[in-house]
């Protein structure tokens, strides 16, 4: 039912993945342009995620998280336990570039040769990640410290390390993909379940997950925007 390849032919049906219907959801609250018009919906959309994602590099740089996300990552390292460790270490791996990128390629082909160039939304997640390293780069934010670390190594990673953690990028490139691929109720699950693993684990803090979640709502909300412009050119004709 969850078909990757079918997402846009379900789409049609009234069964949109996550990504049109948090975007119908979140760019009415945003917009005061009368609803109706899921192409600006999604535009406006991606267009106050990318606000709220600088104000929050702003002040995650500024070190006004500290306190919180201090706090957050005590609060959920108090229930750690070695099977949980190994179950969040094999769910992260869903969020690691050497599947997620792969997994991109695979559903660009596919959606490319049902509906063109629109297919190609999914490499958008390739845009994500310079951007992802760009602020992993810029925005002053060391990881927690290594001792924390309840990670288990079942896929090494074959990237080069960052000098600063913002945002996670487990949590942009599993949201992104999530919002692409699952019908609603099974995105906020999963969306919910990386945010825990990848705090469990103590790989990132959690303005880090916030940042990585925003970076893929808005990229989620620009591919929304690009299919369904297809789909209203397709419809005048």
């Amino acid at each position: 039912m969850n078909e990757a390849s079918h997402l846009l032919a379900r789409a049609k049906r009234g069964r949109r993945s996550a990504a049109f219907h948090v975007v119908t959801r979140g760019a009415d609250a945003m917009s005061d342009r009368p609803p109706g018009d899921p192409v600006r919906r999604a535009l406006c959309w991606a267009a106050g995620l990318t606000l709220a994602l600088a104000v929050l590099a702003a002040l995650v740089a500024l070190g006004v998280t500290q306190a919180i996300d201090g706090w957050v990552l005590r609060a959920v390292g108090a229930i750690g336990s070695y099977p949980l460790d190994v179950a969040a270490s094999l769910f992260a791996i869903l969020g690691q570039s050497e599947v997620t990128g792969p997994l991109a390629l695979v559903l660009a082909f596919v959606w490319w040769r049902r509906r063109g160039i629109r297919g190609l939304v999914p490499l958008l997640l390739f845009a994500g990640v310079a951007i992802e390293a760009v602020l992993k780069h810029f925005v002053a934010h060391p990881a927690p410290p290594i001792e924390l670390s309840r990670a288990i190594e079942f896929l090494p990673q074959l990237g080069p390390t960052s000098p600063y953690s913002f945002p996670s990028g487990h949590m942009f490139r599993a949201v992104f993909l999530a919002a692409l691929v699952l019908e609603q109720p099974i995105f906020w699950v999963i969306f919910g379940t990386m945010a825990f693993t990848v705090l469990y684990l103590a790989e990132h803090w959690a303005s880090d997950v916030a940042g990585g979640a925003l970076a893929g709502l808005l990229l989620a909300g620009l591919a929304a925007a690009i299919v369904g412009g297809g789909r209203q050119r397709r419809r005048r004709r």
